[in-house]
């Protein structure tokens, strides 16, 4: 009797099939497993067990990956917390207490009871005296900065410089008249921002006011006039304008004084005195030639005459007449001879 299989295929292909075991066949003529070779069933046996070892090595490599990264990331935290502490071995003691301060600071901060502004820790009990101070510490400041900025501040660092200037040019003559050179003026002109007429005007005003009026203050003066090497017309200009201030804060010279009262009498024989000093320098050809425009008797509304009267009077005050006048007899003397050799 054939098989059921046999029965089910078409006669045509009856003959194909080969001739195997009807126990080793299932209902659709396929082999069973037990009919298979061993070779066959041994891989197919094999193949879950290789892809669970795989798995594992998998695992392995990734736990192994995972313990590597694990390992270089404590050493780097290890090495900065090592250059951390070297840091802040290396802080020195001035922000050490700053740090502790500012940490004071905070848990005194988180200490205080009350309300906070707004979201911050900050305890209102503690902003309102920071603000009262920093609103004091701005008004201070803008205050501060107005009286540096101040006319009289000004004019208070101006003295200061001016002050500075004259006694730097006096311990120069001090060492000697020929220590007052071209160069060393330079020096004064960069050390305090004064240009060469400046220094040359305000060693004169303060010669005048502060010196007695001698042959050896006249011959300071002549030296400082030719270090300066300022032209003849702005030595002129010098003097004017020296001659001009004089008058506007003390007046004019007046020669009848009758009448004044004792303050008002010392003023207008300052303004004699000044003006003969001035006058004096003006006819010393060595230190501003008659050539040039000087109106001095013109600002102070002085005649010839008068002029004359007060030079004589400021020569009899200097106690040196004779010197006086052979510093100014001489300069006569060349001019004259200077005309007469041109004359000839």
């Amino acid at each position: 009797m054939a098989s059921a299989s046999q029965q089910l295929l078409p006669s045509s292909n009856r003959h194909r099939l080969p001739h195997t075991n009807t126990c080793n066949v299932n209902v659709f003529g396929c082999p069973r497993p037990s009919s298979l070779s061993l070779p066959l069933l041994h891989q197919r046996r094999r193949r879950p067990g290789c892809l669970l070892v795989a798995k594992a090595k998998m695992r392995r490599n990734q736990q192994q990956e995972a313990e590597a990264e694990a390992k270089a990331t404590k050493k780097e935290e290890e090495e900065e917390v090592v250059e951390i502490i070297e840091e802040e071995e290396d802080v020195p003691w001035i922000q050490e207490k700053a740090m502790d301060l500012v940490e004071f600071t905070g848990s005194v901060t988180h200490a205080l009871p009350g309300p906070r502004v707004g979201h911050s820790s900050l305890p209102w009990l503690l902003a309102l005296p920071l603000s009262y101070a920093g609103i004091t510490f701005l008004i201070a400041f803008v205050k501060t900065v107005k009286k540096f900025n101040s006319p009289r501040e000004k004019k208070r660092k101006l003295v200061n410089k001016n002050a500075m200037l004259c006694i730097s040019i006096d311990e120069l003559f001090q060492k000697g008249r020929d220590e007052v050179q071209h160069s060393t003026l330079k020096d004064l002109t960069h050390l305090t921002g004064f240009d060469m007429e400046e220094i040359f005007r305000k060693y004169i005003r303060y010669a005048m006011n502060e010196k007695p009026f001698n042959p050896d203050m006249v011959a300071d003066l002549i030296q400082l006039r030719k270090s300066s090497m300022l032209e003849d017309a702005k030595v002129a200009e010098i003097l004017n304008d020296i001659s001009r201030r004089i008058v506007r804060d003390k007046g004019p010279v007046v020669m009848d004084m009758s009448g004044y009262s004792e303050k008002g009498f010392k003023r207008k024989l300052a303004v004699q005195v000044l003006f003969g000093k001035i006058f004096y320098l003006s006819e010393l050809p060595e230190f501003c030639s008659k050539d040039s425009s000087l109106i001095i008797k013109d600002i102070f509304g002085v005649t010839d005459e008068d002029a004359a009267t007060l030079r004589a009077h400021t020569l009899s005050e200097s106690g040196d007449v004779d010197s006086l006048d052979k510093m100014l007899g001489s300069s006569d003397l060349e001019q004259s001879d200077n005309g007469s050799s041109d004359t000839s």
